[in-house]
């Protein structure tokens, strides 16, 4: 049995780069006419490694589909690659389209955290938040599940969610916090609020020696001919010690009551408060209960009372596995999602930190670990990093490194492979993923059209081992 699990990874390191078999699937071909024609097909040798260690998670996949069951949660952790969600995008809208929508699953104020997220979700709030992603040292932040710690001290505070796409309408939502505490109550209401409000405010400036129109211009957010007109000048010439009358534009925030929404009902559960909704919508408000000193929140789920499938994303910008695991909170939470499959995809930012393969690997052995034991009948799938380059012509070598490490690494630790490196041609592939504009201009991330490439290879991959599943289970 050892024998031949070396055997097999083997032809994971050494096989894959020479003998990819062609692209031939309807999906792959639909994203390649919808995306500007693909002329020269990349070839790759697009399988799941080890598929037996997802059974548990195929085994229930096969139950959604007889509608012997109503959920199946997929977790797709990662880095930036992951955090805008177009790679776990297109799989979610696959993996759906088969299975059913059962809800757009885990959701995060990326914006009050000012940072980049999809489209699907729009946050807004009159609070300040505090934010703190994982990749800084850990500071007592309560960093959980996002992978991002949010907090304000700000009474009488509202956040705004309203969806963008109705294929994602919700009637349920799941708030998770570092405590599990109620801090927040959901609320309905058919009024239209808007949380920061914009009035004109004339200020006047003392001009001081050395300043010119254009620095008390920018300084202001206006423009010279702004300046130039509300003071009636003809020249651009200022004196120290003159006066301007300047226009800006202040933010107020407006007062919003309670009294206002319709609330929801709510439940207390293992990691999570459960709110109820009593319609399916597309939009609420997470407004503060009183006589707390900080509001923490670490994410919320939304989802449906259909069948189907959940794909949670979770991303971070910069991330790597050391930072995940800084955070126990991270791994406490996840139970709270039920994952039948979680897949994790990092390893891009280890190889720009030129990281040691052997400290890589006991990282993800950490990461490993720390899931399995709050979650040991989940199925695990762990993605190589895709290629990319250093500088203009220079080949992120480590990568090649890393992705090796991994899948080495996956003889002991039990968890499947998909290599998404070799898929993508590893260091050979560069040049036509250049071409192809599938690789972004910085040569490190990938174009929406490269991200949902690589989704449609992904769920392809994922999609014929299951199949071998069903064959077998049938016999």
């Amino acid at each position: 049995m050892k024998i031949k699990n070396i055997s097999l990874v083997l032809c994971v390191l050494l096989g894959t780069v020479i003998s990819f078999a062609q692209v031939k699937t309807n999906n792959v071909d639909s994203l390649v006419s919808e995306n500007e024609e693909i002329t020269d097909t990349i070839q790759y040798k697009n399988t799941v490694y080890y598929p037996e260690r997802l059974n548990n998670f195929f085994n229930v996949l096969s139950k959604l589909e007889k509608g012997e069951k109503n959920k199946v949660n997929i977790v797709h952790i990662g880095d930036s690659h992951i955090q805008a969600d177009f790679f776990s995008g297109k799989v979610r809208t696959l993996m759906q389209e088969r299975f059913g929508n059962g809800g757009l699953g885990f959701t995060f104020p990326y914006q009050l955290a000012k940072t980049n997220s999809n489209n699907l979700l729009r946050y807004s709030s009159n609070m300040v938040w505090e934010n703190r992603r994982n990749i800084y040292p850990a500071n007592g932040a309560n960093v959980g599940l996002s992978g991002i710690a949010l907090s304000s001290k700000e009474k009488k505070g509202i956040i705004k969610v309203n969806l963008k796409d109705n294929r994602y309408s919700f009637n349920r939502v799941k708030v998770f916090t570092p405590t599990n505490e109620v801090l927040y109550k959901i609320g309905t209401t058919d009024k239209d609020i808007e949380l920061t409000a914009k009035q004109s405010k004339e200020v006047v400036h003392k001009i001081k020696s050395g300043e010119s129109l254009s620095t008390i211009a920018k300084k202001y957010g206006t423009t010279i001919s702004m300046l130039k007109k509300k003071n009636q000048l003809k020249t651009d010439n200022i004196k120290a010690g003159n006066s301007l009358v300047v226009g800006t534009i202040v933010t107020e925030t407006p007062i919003v009551t309670d009294e206002i929404f319709t609330p929801t009902q709510y439940e207390i559960k293992e990691g999570f408060v459960e709110y109820q909704l009593p319609n399916i919508g597309n939009g609420f408000y997470l407004y503060t209960v009183d006589d707390v000193a900080e509001y923490d929140l670490n994410g919320l789920v939304v989802e449906n009372n259909e069948p189907g499938v959940i794909y949670h994303s979770i991303g971070v910008n910069g991330a790597k596995f050391s930072d995940y695991n800084k955070y126990p909170l991270f791994f406490d939470q996840l139970k709270g999602l039920s994952p039948d499959l979680v897949i994790i995809s990092m390893g891009t930012n280890e190889s720009f930190d030129r990281l040691d393969d052997e400290v890589f690997k006991q990282e993800i052995n950490r990461f490993v670990k720390s899931i399995r034991s709050n979650n040991p009948n989940t199925a695990i799938l762990i993605t190589t990093p895709p290629p990319s380059y250093f500088g203009k012509g220079k080949p992120n070598n480590y990568a090649t490194a890393l992705s090796n490490a991994i899948s080495v690494n996956a003889v002991n630790q039990k968890y499947a492979i998909w290599d998404l490196y070799n898929n993508l041609g590893g260091t050979l592939g560069l040049p036509y993923l250049v071409n192809q504009n599938l690789l972004a201009k910085d040569l490190v991330h990938y174009t929406i059209k490269g991200y949902e490439y690589t989704g449609v290879l992904f769920y392809e991959g994922l999609m014929k081992v299951y199949e071998e599943y069903l064959k077998n289970e049938t016999k």
